[in-house]
């Protein structure tokens, strides 16, 4: 009776499977990889795959390096943190032609169709990767592709069309207004987005697309937990945090230049401190000389538990990039019951410290430096935002809620589907 019991139970649990079978495509997959997009990737499809097992298959090239695309680990098929990796080497690529694109771009002209085609071709691009989800297309319900402005998304997307779904990571920058892009989110069947303020970006520039608001899935760190997160210096003392890649892009050098001009004109304390925790140099940005400065500290890349020492003893994280389309590091930040501060002129942070009420945010040097001094004077008021923050994560951002959004929004599409229609465009 029993093995018979099993037998009848075993099949109708698999049959929950709402899902289907997922591949989900990336530019590169790693663990390690501290970029968001991929690490939000690569956490949805395990959740998922833990969830339904069978289900997810990752698809990637062989790149790690996110400048050079050089072919690093070898092609085939692995087995990493619960995952299928499918892995296929980049193809040859005229980095020169990309980057005459890129610097064309940047000094704001506009690229020809053909240009910014060649730009997409020779950003990161497989051809078998490609020529693999072709044929193995049948065997998938969808192919989901991540982030927006790699060639491994944009020919994935118009190769695969109404089995591909986009997470975009949209940011409001000069890649989303390229004519090649309104095509590809076009050509989508929907779309899975980080926040709404990212729903409210793609619709003004593409027009209505399919989709919803999922996000990134976290679980709140216990108590003992944070208590045995010692100190990462020995000596204590005030600082504001930032951690991430170290590019302009990220808006790290606005950081940089706030600070001083902050401390030189007296505005904010003088033993504070600014501490700059990623990958990435600070030559790139530009300010070298920062760093021979008393007060400010650029520890680089640090492991997971040192990074989460550093932010955990922080006074405040400050977070400056405009270009966010989710921002991880402020969810990090406020596991580890830490207030946070972030610019203004990005939507989706800014929705997010106004939502949770676990952050503040600036426009200027001025409010920034208020901000900070607020949080430094008032430790009453620093620990109810970190407290505000938590209890949004738990609400907005516990795994639980980020699957059933998903479900959902897999769901709108799978009806669409099921009634022959097109989206919403």
């Amino acid at each position: 009776m029993r093995r018979l019991k099993r037998d009848f139970i075993l099949p109708q649990l698999m049959s929950k499977n709402r899902i289907g079978k997922l591949g989900f495509v990336i530019p590169r997959a790693d663990f390690k990889i501290v970029g968001g997009a991929e690490q939000l990737t690569l956490q949805l499809a395990q959740k998922l795959e833990e969830r339904n097992p069978g289900s997810i298959e990752i698809f990637t090239t062989c790149a790690l390096d996110h400048r050079s695309w050089e072919n690093q680990l070898p092609a085939g098929q692995t087995f990493e943190n619960g995952l299928i990796i499918n892995r296929f080497p980049v193809d040859n690529l005229n980095r020169e032609l990309w980057a005459t694109s890129e610097i064309k771009m940047s000094n704001g002209a506009t690229l020809s169709v053909d240009e910014q085609l060649d730009w997409l071709a020779n950003g990161v691009i497989s051809s078998t990767l490609i020529s693999k989800l072709l044929a193995r297309g049948p065997e998938f319900d969808f192919f989901i592709f991540a982030p927006y402005l790699f060639g491994t998304t944009f020919f994935g997307v118009h190769a695969l069309k109404d089995k591909a779904l986009l997470i975009p990571c949209l940011h409001d920058e000069r890649y989303a207004y390229l004519e090649v892009m309104g095509t590809m989110f076009r050509a989508a069947r929907g779309a899975i987005f980080n926040a709404s303020a990212e729903i409210d970006l793609a619709r003004r520039l593409y027009g209505p697309i399919l989709g919803g608001e999922v996000g990134l899935g976290f679980e709140l760190y216990e108590t003992k937990y944070l208590a045995n997160l010692t100190p990462y210096f020995e000596k204590p003392f005030p600082y504001v945090i930032y951690a991430g890649r170290k590019e302009t892009g990220k808006n790290v050098h606005l950081l940089i230049d706030y600070f001083i001009a902050a401390k030189e004109r007296g505005l904010l304390p003088s033993d504070l401190k600014l501490v700059l925790v990623g990958g990435g140099s600070i030559d790139d940005l530009g300010r070298a000389s920062a760093v021979k400065r008393d007060d400010i500290i650029d520890l680089g890349y640090l492991s997971e538990i040192d990074k989460q020492r550093a932010i955990k003893h922080a006074l405040v994280l400050c977070q400056p990039s405009v270009n966010e389309s989710f921002s991880i590091v402020l969810m990090e930040a406020w596991r580890l019951a830490v207030p946070v501060i972030v610019n203004g002129k990005c939507q989706v942070t800014r929705d997010h410290a106004v939502e949770s009420g676990g952050g503040l945010y600036f426009y200027n040097l001025d409010d920034f430096a208020g901000a900070v001094n607020q949080l430094a004077e008032d430790q009453a008021f620093a620990k109810l935002l970190a407290k505000n923050g938590a209890n949004y994560l738990v609400k907005k951002y516990s795994w639980d809620s980020v699957l059933r959004r998903f479900d959902a929004v897999l769901d709108i599409i799978k009806s669409e589907i099921k009634d022959g229609r097109r989206s919403e465009r």
